[in-house]
């Protein structure tokens, strides 16, 4: 899939606009929400799971399968089921918040394993080989699509505020989400058509993620953690890793734009997550939330001229 056509563009034009009132509460200038969660199914997984559908379509099959902690689920199902082809989704057994009750009124098969999340993706590319399923899991030998959805939420930043921002914070687990906007605002910037690729701010659980510790301790490459040594709970599910799919583009991304990867606890993305709601009366995941958290933990009491955009990955309850 060497690009997206005019007919296979995924959802998007999601909003973007300045939270002036999260910039008096938190004393920072020039804060911007790009909120995904505005999207069909409340994130920004749309973007790349209406690809999916319709590539899997174009090769023939006739089933599409997906390893997920559940938003991805319910955004590949949702999909599936409007364009009429079948779909799998595995969630790990132990996942508290996994959004089990839409899938299934999706139509999906859903496959539920005692296996932690990064074990049921290789799961999941097994059992699409045997049985001639679609694999759209992060990782998988569709992932190409994924890194090219993704690149649209640059596309739309830089339309919307008709330049590219100082600064891009955006939340990652597996880090796709990130590599892919990346990858937009660096075509953009190859083309002539931004001055310059924001610093990016990535964020993510204090728990336990490969991004975060790979940049933290200053290596190149993309580390994989021991899985006893992270923690998973009901808020950081999204974010929490032992083994990031897309994690070495994420970090790559994050050295190439002098950027940084902060880890937020989950205390500190739940409060973020009610002062968004509070202050700018719009409902986001913790997890999405982090991204501000981070973003403040780095920019506070910095002299920032440009401004900060905050990708507010996927909508609370």
């Amino acid at each position: 899939m060497e690009q997206i056509t005019e007919e296979e563009k995924p959802p998007g034009l999601t909003p973007l606009f300045r939270a002036r009132n999260i910039e008096r509460f938190l004393k920072m200038n020039k804060i911007f929400f790009k909120f995904e969660g505005a999207s069909i199914t409340g994130t920004q997984k749309d973007r790349i799971s209406s690809l999916h559908v319709r590539r899997a379509i174009e090769l023939g099959y006739d089933t599409i399968a997906v390893a997920t902690c559940g938003n991805y689920g319910a955004s590949v199902s949702y999909f599936a089921s409007a364009y009429k082809i079948k779909s799998v989704v595995a969630i790990p057994s132990f996942y508290t918040n996994a959004r089990s009750d839409e899938i299934y009124g999706n139509g999906a098969k859903i496959i539920q394993k005692n296996m932690k999340y990064e074990d049921l993706v290789e799961y999941i590319k097994d059992k699409s080989r045997d049985e001639n399923w679609y694999d759209c899991s992060p990782g998988s030998v569709n992932s190409i699509v994924d890194i090219l959805g993704y690149e649209s939420i640059a596309n739309e930043i830089v339309q919307q505020l008709g330049h590219s921002p100082a600064y891009l914070a955006a939340p990652v687990g597996n880090g796709t989400t990130l590599a892919g906007i990346f990858s937009g605002f660096k075509k953009l910037y190859l083309r002539g058509m931004i001055s310059n690729i924001p610093k990016f701010i990535a964020s993510s659980t204090s728990l336990g993620n490969p991004i975060v510790y790979s940049w933290k301790h200053g290596f190149r490459k993309i580390q994989e953690l021991e899985p006893s040594t992270i923690i998973e709970t009901e808020t950081n599910e999204p974010l929490v890793s032992f083994r990031a799919m897309d994690g070495q583009k994420a970090l790559n991304a994050i050295y190439e734009s002098k950027g940084v990867a902060i880890g937020v606890n989950d205390q500190e993305m739940v409060k973020f997550s009610r002062m968004i709601e509070n202050q700018q009366s719009i409902q986001v995941l913790p997890a999405s939330a982090s991204a501000l958290a981070a973003a403040h933990k780095n920019l506070n009491n910095r002299n920032v001229s440009g401004e900060v955009v905050a990708v507010l990955t996927g909508r609370g309850n």
